[in-house]
């Protein structure tokens, strides 16, 4: 049975990242995981914070299509939050060179690994604010569409047998997932899969941080505990309710909360 909420992790494998991913875990993602989970207010035991609230926490690392490696890999669903910080310390980093990574692959994977509604997915489902993701990348994504899987959404017609990296961050919103963007350049081709994922999102203008000013970080208005993580407006809980990588690899407006 899921979690009543899951966060995902899509991360960028090439050795591009490397160099800012210590960074990255200490001053976002640890802080994003621990306020999902509870952490920073109660100690968490088997997936459950204050509020009985269950949640799962998985991970997809992505590469180039020429890397000698698996282009693709995912974790399972874990609840432990320790064990998940853990597997972040843990990836390693290799290949890329010039080549652009299979953004799209790992996006459509990351979405895969939620539960599809029998009937799939609806507009009137109460599953916003419940599912979430974050893109890490380091490189624009390639621009050629790939064959990707894409869950079945209610009068959205066949599924296209090629997508690209933005087609494929159109369907998270359809979806009911949030995607959240951290890149350590300020890439405008890595800011519109955020725009196509959140198009339909309507706020105030974005907060700044300027921590590491060469970053683009963008997090999702529906993603609560990443927004009061990073002591971003976004919406409160209250306000809008809403399955591998093996651990041991050492493996359009831009009006929602930002930091740069």
């Amino acid at each position: 049975m899921a979690a009543d909420k899951q966060l995902i992790v899509v991360l960028e494998g090439t050795a591009n990242m490397g160099v800012h991913w210590k960074t990255i875990v200490s001053d976002y993602l640890e802080k994003i995981v621990r306020k999902f989970c509870g952490n920073d207010a109660v100690e968490q035991t088997n997936g459950t914070t204050t509020g009985a609230e269950t949640f799962e926490l998985g991970l997809v690392q992505f590469n180039t299509r020429s890397y000698i490696g698996a282009m693709l890999m995912r974790s399972g669903w874990t609840r432990d939050v320790d064990r998940f910080l853990e597997w972040l310390s843990c990836m390693r980093f290799i290949g890329g060179g010039v080549e652009d990574p299979e953004t799209a692959e790992g996006l459509a994977d990351a979405l895969m690994m939620f539960a599809i509604p029998e009937n799939g997915y609806q507009t009137d489902q109460n599953l916003k604010g419940k599912r979430h993701c974050i893109l890490v990348t380091a490189c624009n994504p390639c621009p050629l569409p790939a064959p990707v899987y894409r869950p079945n959404i209610k009068d959205s017609g066949p599924p296209p047998l090629l997508s690209d990296a933005e087609a494929v961050a159109q369907w998270f919103g359809q979806c009911s997932v949030s995607l959240s963007v951290i890149c350590s350049r300020k890439l405008p081709k890595v800011r519109a899969l955020y725009e196509a994922a959140n198009r339909n999102h309507t706020s105030a203008d974005p907060a700044v941080h300027v921590q590491h000013p060469r970053f683009l970080v963008l997090i999702s208005e529906s993603f609560a505990e990443a927004c009061a993580a990073l002591n971003l407006p976004g919406l409160a809980p209250a306000q809008d309710p809403v399955k591998s990588l093996d651990p041991n690899l050492g493996a359009s407006s831009s009006s929602h909360p930002a930091v740069e």
